[in-house]
């Protein structure tokens, strides 16, 4: 990073003013980066002038000065505004846990920031990241180098940086600007290509079709009023034979984790079909046979469901040693207990989460 250069933008910006969202450049697919620093009481800087070189994300000095505006953001120095550059229409009653994140985030911070290792909430996310991430294995490690992937909803980045390490050209959606804000300081500590957008996942007109090799909706769309919505986008913007890696909850999820439940409870809850908490939480929930039935509706060929989290914010949740989490060998022994309970007759049903990994058909074969 050259000497000074985030000091200096920063003064920039409070000085330079346009009445115009400033236009930054990016690198990925050629489309436009759009940020604007909002500084209140202040005009809005135009980063094409603080940023002096061509603006590249694949560039380390860059990257840190994107991070020192990150950092900035969320100390409440400034604000940043993300393409399109105006709020994304989200109706009721998904809006309600959008406006429940935004509320958790002011509250609780470091708890919301889950990819920070100071965050309470820091080694369960990561785990819960593996349980996800080692079922689809075998369909991810198909994607070809430098494939793009589109991760909707995808809040501070958590699965976005999983692309990025993986060498993917990133686009991440999010219609919480305070979450994009956090998640361009994540994704710029480890570089590589990749661009934010403030949009939620069930419209994405400004995205093209065709376009992505992978399409990632982890603990997405079972948040949508309607999920239906977010496939049918997903569907669009996947290029013929990409994938589709989608988890959402099923009804074992409504049950309280920290006290036992009976076989009983677990069967009732597997049934039900949506939670509402008027202004603060609504989940649609799902089995493998409506996950795979709404999957093909939306055109989309079904290669894999699995069930997940049966340990963890699961049935057996109250039997997870969490100081132990961070222990590779401990870490590894319950991701193994997982896959066995979902192979295990009687107890299959009882996935807090369901994993469906699908394909875009490709009427060239290719």
């Amino acid at each position: 990073m050259r000497e000074g250069s985030s000091v200096s933008a920063l003064a920039r910006a409070a000085r330079i003013g346009s009445v115009t969202p400033p236009r930054l450049v990016g690198t990925l697919r050629g489309v436009p980066l759009d940020l604007s620093i909002v500084r209140p009481g202040s005009p809005t800087s135009p980063l094409s002038e603080a940023w002096a070189s061509a603006p590249d994300t694949t560039d380390p000095a860059f990257c840190a000065w994107l991070s020192d505006l990150s950092a900035a953001a969320a100390g409440g120095q400034l604000a940043l505004a993300f393409p399109p550059v105006r709020a994304p229409e989200v109706s009721e009653p998904g809006r309600w846990n959008v406006d429940g994140d935004v509320r958790f985030q002011a509250e609780f911070p470091l708890s919301w920031d889950t990819l920070d290792p100071r965050s309470p909430n820091f080694a369960l996310k990561q785990f819960s990241k593996r349980l996800y991430l080692e079922r689809a294995s075998t369909w991810l490690d198909t994607l070809p180098p430098g494939a793009q992937a589109l991760d909707l909803g995808g809040g501070i980045g958590r699965f976005a940086c999983e692309w990025l390490d993986r060498g993917l050209a990133v686009t991440l959606a999010d219609p919480n600007p305070r979450a994009l804000e956090l998640a361009l300081g994540h994704l710029a500590r480890r570089g590589g290509r990749f661009e934010l957008w403030n949009l939620a996942a069930e419209s994405l007109r400004e995205l093209p079709r065709d376009t992505f090799h992978l399409v990632s909706a982890l603990e997405v769309l079972c948040y949508l009023s309607e999920p239906q919505d977010g496939l049918r986008e997903a569907a669009r913007v996947l290029r013929p034979g990409g994938l589709l890696l989608c988890s959402v909850e099923s009804g074992v999820g409504s049950l309280d984790p920290a006290i036992a439940h009976s076989a009983e409870a677990i069967a009732t809850a597997a049934a039900l079909t949506e939670h509402a908490i008027p202004g603060d939480t609504w989940v649609r929930y799902f089995t493998a046979d409506t996950l795979s039935e709404a999957i093909s509706r939306a055109g989309l060929e079904v290669l894999a469901v699995h069930g997940t989290h049966y340990l963890t914010d699961g049935p057996l949740h109250r039997l997870v040693d969490f100081e132990r989490l961070a222990d590779p060998a401990y870490a590894d022994a319950l991701l193994a207990f997982d896959r066995l309970l979902e192979s295990t007759s009687g107890f299959g049903g009882a996935a807090r989460a369901l994993l469906a990994i699908a394909r875009k058909p490709d009427p060239h074969g290719a």
